[in-house]
């Protein structure tokens, strides 16, 4: 091995070891700026200068010399705490964590080779936590040159970045032990599996000397036995007294063959079976791998909106396949996300409602039973506006006002599932785009889960998320149709039935049949997954029931064939994410099958039902023309940047230098959106908004603010003033301003 391949095998293990650092002095900070007892207080500090020596060390032996420079300056900082029992500023927790923020960042570069940027933050933060860059070892990051001016210390900023789960797990000694022993059993139907080989092929030998025997006198049967000879006659009587005993003793091979095959198929399915078990476990963490990252996740997001947060945990030790702890990341940060942003008030209005300032979020995690657990994410805020959600989702055009006036809460409630619903008044960096219950719906049922809501106003909500142990085995239907076998997960279907042709009733120019006593909507299978439609046979139909409550649809198929357990192969690139299809698994007969996205066949089936509509092909002939933009920033930098990047996506676009200008230019040209910065002279933002809300021919002008201004008070003032969406310039990249863009265009 040479020492590159060496000295990179080192980094990948110091990567693990740094990140549980990391972890362990966030805690350890967050628990600190609670204030909590002298001696708790003298053994966390301990915990963390001992971290923080530690990881150091680990950085000074893999040549980080970046990360060295920022573990002394904390080394030092904590090292202070241990010698002076003094109370810590809160202030200073900021900077604290914004070094712990650095180190993060600086973990996930490949190598020392920082850039002048992150060279220049060390150098500051360094100073900042009171060191000297001149005196870390190794390789320290060159000082900020003169004549740049250090950077002023941004506020609290959210962490946008999701939190990222080991590659590599570490796995208890007594679950590697008895992995082992099941596999040491497997030696016995090793040599099992060889003495039935052996057994077989004797048999084999068995059979090809009867054939020999047999080709003897096989002639003369040919030719009947009237007129043979005594001696070929004496012959065949001898080989057919041979045969029956021969034969016979063969039945009594076979017969003891076959009870062993049925012998090590039940001790083979056993072991495989605990093998499997067993292999499962060693893939399975605990949630709080997880768990651990929201609490400075919440931390920022509470100071970042202005708002007091107790996180409270349970379930930590709950373990779950590690591949569905992977995926459940991202709807778990959307949900904490709005709950923080959209449940949990400003500490004022809590208290005028007579709750505690601080509001509460409780991320509970419960074992079911032994195939499923449960994740509560649980707020004491406003609950639900479900006013609120029904006008967002007639403005969407998901509803009429009608329909809307007849919904139901539990249907209005999953209206917020649906892509592009919001309650949010504007959209910011941190939600209002309508796409994160989106995605933990999608997420969840992707995964074989189910996701509920309970809220009741002023006393908060609670998202109750019922997931799967592990994805690797589940219980699936075998269905026909089109001439293909296709798995439907029996988790899913809430039943099977029989109809008679007869009674299929069309309602609506929709097919339906009575189910539970409603009218259920019917649809073909085949048709759904655009297979060639095969002609009916016989009275009956049978058909598959999908979904729940107000998003039941039967699926007519050619048959159900059987119920049986499906190992899931996860299909590869190109076709990972192909319409309808969650997977494929191997049958029983050596046949590939594909398994259906339930999910997905539900969409499809109103979709096919609704097919194509007047209005959205109006629509999209509207959205096909270049829509004209106005752009208001008084730096040119900004506005030429803003309007390369709005030309780039085939938008017209015309500049103004500050708020008088483009009312002026709003007021002599049409244009479909206004893009403006906040701060520019004779007239800001927050003035040029109100006045398009106050001119009647402008009013619904969408109105995206792209500022520098990111405190919760300026978003306010973004949403008293009527702006559509509100982008933070550090925060700001090309797809964020496109995507926002593109939900009012």
């Amino acid at each position: 091995m040479t020492d590159e391949d060496f000295l990179r095998k080192l980094r990948e293990a110091f990567s693990i070891e740094a990140a549980e650092h990391l972890q362990a002095m966030t805690s350890g900070l967050l628990e600190l700026e609670k204030s909590p007892p002298a001696a708790r207080k003298k053994e966390i500090v301990e915990t963390v200068f001992r971290d923080a020596h530690s990881l150091k060390g680990a950085a000074r032996a893999v040549s980080r010399g970046d990360i060295e420079s920022v573990c002394q300056a904390l080394e030092s900082v904590f090292s202070q705490w241990k010698q002076k029992d003094t109370p810590i500023a809160a202030e200073t927790f900021d900077l604290h964590n914004r070094a712990i923020d650095l180190l993060t960042r600086l973990l996930r570069m490949p190598g020392p080779d920082t850039g002048p940027a992150e060279r220049a933050e060390i150098t500051e933060l360094v100073r900042q936590l009171g060191g000297s860059p001149a005196a870390a070892p190794a390789n320290p990051p060159p000082e900020v040159p003169a004549a740049v001016p250090p950077a002023p210390e941004p506020p609290p900023a959210v962490e946008t970045d999701t939190p990222q789960l080991a590659e590599t797990v570490r796995i208890r000694m007594a679950k590697m032990d008895t992995l082992l022993r099941r596999a040491e059993e497997m030696i016995a139907v090793k040599l099992t599996a060889r003495r039935n080989a052996a057994e077989l092929r004797a048999l084999g030998g068995l059979l090809e000397a009867w054939r020999k025997e047999w080709a003897k006198v096989r002639d003369l049967t040919r030719t009947g036995l009237a007129g043979q000879s005594p001696a070929a006659l004496a012959r065949l009587a001898g080989f057919l007294d041979w045969n029956q005993g021969y034969m016979h003793s063969v039945e009594k091979r076979l017969s003891a063959l076959a009870g062993t095959a049925e012998r090590d198929e039940r001790a083979t399915a056993t072991l495989i079976d605990d093998l499997l078990d067993d292999a499962k476990r060693l893939v399975m963490l605990p949630f709080a791998t997880l768990l651990d990252v929201f609490p400075k996740l919440v931390r920022d997001l509470a100071r970042s909106q202005g708002k007091e947060v107790a996180l409270h945990l349970h379930g930590r030790e709950v373990e779950i396949d590690k591949r569905i702890l992977q995926e459940m990341k991202d709807p778990l940060i959307h949900l904490v996300r709005n709950s923080i942003d959209h449940g949990l008030e400003p500490p004022a209005i809590r208290l005028a409602a007579h709750k505690p300032a601080a509001g509460s979020l409780t991320l509970a995690v419960s074992q079911l039973d032994g195939s499923k657990v449960e994740i509560a994410v649980a707020d004491d805020g406003a609950g639900i506006d479900l006013g609120k959600v029904k006008a967002s989702a007639i403005r969407n055009g998901a509803l009429s006002a009608e329909e809307a006036r007849t919904l139901d809460e539990q249907a209005a409630l999953a209206l917020i599932f649906d892509s592009g619903i919001s309650t949010s008044p504007i959209i910011t960096e941190i939600s209002g785009r309508g796409l994160g219950m989106a995605i933990v719906r999608e997420k969840v049922e992707k995964l074989g889960g189910l996701v509920t809501i309970e809220t009741a106003r002023g006393r908060g909500t609670t998202f109750r998320i019922v997931l799967p142990v592990t994805l690797a085995t589940f219980k699936g239907i075998l269905v026909s149709v089109g001439g293909q076998s296709f798995v439907i997960p029996t988790a899913k279907i809430e039943c099977i039935q029989r109809v008679r042709r007869d009674d299929i009733r069309t309602v609506e120019n929709r097919e339906t049949i009575s189910f539970a006593g409603q009218a259920l909507a019917l649809a073909r299978l085949d048709e759904v997954l655009g297979l060639p439609p095969r002609a009916g046979v016989g009275p009956f139909l049978e058909v598959v029931v999908l979904g729940s409550a107000e998003r039941r649809i039967g699926f007519a198929v050619d048959a159900v064939l059987s119920e049986q357990e499906v190992l899931v192969k996860i299909i590869g690139q190109p076709l990972r994410r192909v319409r309808n299809i969650a997977g494929a698994t191997i049958l029983g007969s050596g046949t590939p099958a594909l398994i259906l996205n339930t999910s997905d066949l539900l969409k499809s089936a109103v979709r096919a039902a609704a097919g194509p509509r007047p209005a959205r092909a109006a629509e999209a002939g509207a959205a096909a023309r270049a829509r004209a933009i106005l752009v208001a920033d008084d730096s040119v930098t900004s506005r030429m940047l803003l309007k390369n990047i709005l030309e780039s996506a085939g938008f017209l676009v015309t500049t103004a230098f500050d708020g008088v200008d483009a009312l002026t230019a709003l007021k002599t040209r049409d244009f479909d959106l206004l893009v403006s910065d906040v701060e520019m002279p004779r007239m800001d933002g927050f003035d040029l908004t109100a006045k398009v809300r106050a001119d009647k021919k402008l009013a619904e002008l969408p109105v995206v603010l792209v500022t520098a201004l990111g405190s919760r008070e300026h978003q306010e003032r973004g949403i008293e003033a009527g702006a559509n969406a509100y982008i933070v310039k550090g925060s700001f990249d090309q797809s964020n301003l496109l995507e926002v863009i593109g939900r009012f265009l």
